[in-house]
């Protein structure tokens, strides 16, 4: 596979090519109202690329408010979560690093609720 038609919704997940290092691509995106999302950690780091809108994310302890051209990086076993959509029309290319042989793959939650995720609401964007 040379070329991943992201638009047309493909992606590949644990299962992708042999020769590729990492685990996981793709994108997601925001667009009605009610998104739910879960705050989760994985055994390698994740990579969140800002395509289009606006949100507030937590990486860790620390929050930040990202927008096109943002890449959110975050180090494996450190939780993230996307807090807070600005916009209705957020969109994010996400790339997973390799899983470490033997760890497990995916969204990894330390509270059971976690699992359950949270709704990401629309408030509108920050003051300023």
């Amino acid at each position: 596979m040379s070329v991943l038609r992201l638009g047309a919704g493909q992606r590949w997940t644990v299962d992708g090519p042999a020769w590729s290092d990492l685990s996981a691509v793709g994108w997601f995106s925001l667009e009605r109202a009610g998104f739910r999302f879960d705050r989760h950690h994985h055994s390698c780091p994740e990579y969140w690329a800002v395509v289009e809108g606006r949100a507030r994310v937590a990486v860790g302890a620390q929050e930040y408010d990202v927008a096109p051209g943002d890449l959110v990086c975050t180090p494996a076993g450190v939780e993230h979560d996307i807090l807070r959509a600005y916009t209705d029309d957020l969109r994010l290319f996400f790339f997973v690093a390799a899983v470490p042989e033997g760890e497990p793959a995916g969204h990894l939650h330390r509270e059971p609720e976690f699992a359950l995720g949270h709704d990401v609401g629309r408030p509108g964007p920050p003051a300023g």
